[in-house]
């Protein structure tokens, strides 16, 4: 029970139903946490005493359980901490409501929520706190946002308009500016992604993908062929500081592909296997990256063929199944992973099943080679410096998932299938992802006129019929 009173150890009678104090009782990571419920919020806004279970189990216990899985001791208070005085700058609030919000509330986004706070207080840091009660500041930063996508810029002031909600509900600032005759945040104009992926682009993509498990070269532009030679000139006598001047490498270098340290082919790397299996699965299923990543293999019912989607996983947070057809190209990739138990996860580590939270860098490599660009580092851990050609390249990977119900509706699905199958809560977003192609629109065009011909076909035989 993580909210209790425990004045019945002490000889109260009357508790629960007592004018005791709550308290928070947690065991997280083998620790037990307890605390006054006052105590805690209080501290951090409450206006008064929690005097309500419900209050204390719905608003409080959230952020007292948040800030122990972020790291935090919720004994402290924030004054304790010494973060700050009065909020007097644009980047104390920003602090504050990183601090008092991000921290503490189970956001599904926070990384996001960070990476745009940055930005704004890069841009209104340094401003008194009042200009956000104007027009004016903001105005000024939407200019400076004219060079990015409509949406992009959208979404920073979908921030900053809950960031002055959230201040005007602390007494830190008086008004905000995005009101009716105010700033407006309207997605009307935002420029739709429709980008679809032909049958053609998927083969170079999945070809692509066995390319990633070569061994890497690291600084020696070696060959199987060199690094076999080498070996065999070792095994036949010849000094490995005569070898690494042969072949122009370090001679500690020379010590490793000797000995197998590097260049091993007994060891496969598994990059390409684990990245064609996701596109398989982005294609097939039309998860969304987050949700397709933490698919266990307990998930899979191979009763009825359907994998199951949790409600904790999924971002409307909506419980939802995904059929699978038997002999497809799913099911084989779902039996190539069960053997790894039914904790692993189907698309993380092909090896040993492991969550992978992020594969960026392989997804760009991939973009690169099967567009038959030679991809470029700046240096170690760094981003490819190919930024033009994956501009022109332009695929995302959540256009995978656009892809999928596009083809689903292509091939047609009804729209409320769609839409049960995305976990979307609206139908008005699931037809925002169905990009028909324009065979699909001729052949439904088609369809159309043939219907409509036989039909004034029917009318005209019925009215011969009753003439005669």
């Amino acid at each position: 029970m993580a909210v209790r009173k425990i004045c019945r150890q002490k000889g109260c009678r009357a508790s629960p139903r007592c004018e005791h104090p709550w308290w928070f009782d947690v065991m997280h990571g083998g620790k037990r946490w307890r605390m006054r419920v006052d105590d805690f919020a209080l501290a951090r806004g409450a206006t008064e005493s929690v005097a309500s279970k419900q209050t204390a189990e719905h608003v409080w216990e959230p952020k007292f359980l948040g800030e122990i899985v972020s790291g935090k001791d919720p004994r402290v208070t924030p004054e304790q901490k010494g973060r700050r005085g009065p909020t007097k700058t644009v980047a104390d609030l920003f602090d504050l409501y990183r601090t008092r919000y991000i921290d503490v509330e189970p956001l599904k986004s926070r990384a996001t929520a960070v990476s745009q706070l940055r930005i704004l207080s890069a841009e209104l840091g340094r401003l008194p706190v009042t200009a956000l009660e104007r027009p004016d500041a903001i105005e000024e930063f939407k200019k400076r946002c004219s060079g990015r996508a409509l949406a992009t810029t959208n979404r920073y002031l979908a921030r900053l308009r809950h960031i002055c909600n959230w201040a005007i509900g602390r007494d830190l600032l008086s008004a905000t500016p995005f009101r009716r005759h105010g700033i407006r945040v309207s997605a009307k104009n935002e420029r739709r992604r429709d980008r679809r992926i032909s049958e053609d682009e998927e083969l170079r993509l999945l070809d692509a993908t066995g390319m990633l498990n070569e061994p890497p070269r690291g600084n020696a532009k070696l060959s199987w062929d060199a690094v076999r030679e080498i070996r065999a000139r070792a095994h036949a006598g010849v000094c490995q500081s005569e070898l690494a001047a042969s072949f122009n490498i370090s001679q500690p270098l020379c010590n490793e592909i000797v000995r197998g340290h590097i260049w091993d082919p007994a060891s496969k790397l598994t990059t390409g296997d684990e990245m064609r299996d996701r596109i398989i699965g982005a294609l097939d299923t039309g998860c969304r990256r987050g949700e397709m990543m933490k698919i266990q293999n307990k998930h899979v019912d191979w009763q009825h063929r359907r994998i199951r989607i949790l409600k904790e996983h999924s971002k409307g947070e909506v419980a939802r199944v995904i059929p699978f057809e038997q002999g497809g190209r799913l099911e084989k990739l779902l039996r190539r992973r069960a053997f790894l138990g039914a904790d692993a996860f189907v698309f993380g580590n092909a090896t040993t099943g492991e969550y992978v939270g992020s594969f960026r860098s392989a997804w760009e490599t991939l973009l690169l080679v099967a567009n038959r660009v030679e991809p470029t580092r700046p240096g170690r851990s760094k981003r490819w410096s190919n930024r033009e050609e994956l501009a022109r390249v332009d695929l995302h990977w959540h256009d995978l998932r656009h892809e999928a119900l596009s083809r689903l509706a292509d091939d047609g699905v009804p729209g409320h299938e769609l839409q049960m199958l995305a976990g979307h809560a609206s139908i008005t977003t699931t037809q925002r992802y169905m990009n028909a192609r324009a065979n699909s629109l001729a052949e439904s065009m088609r369809q159309a006129r043939a219907r409509r011909a036989q039909r004034l076909t029917n009318e005209q035989a019925e009215d011969s019929i009753q003439a005669g």
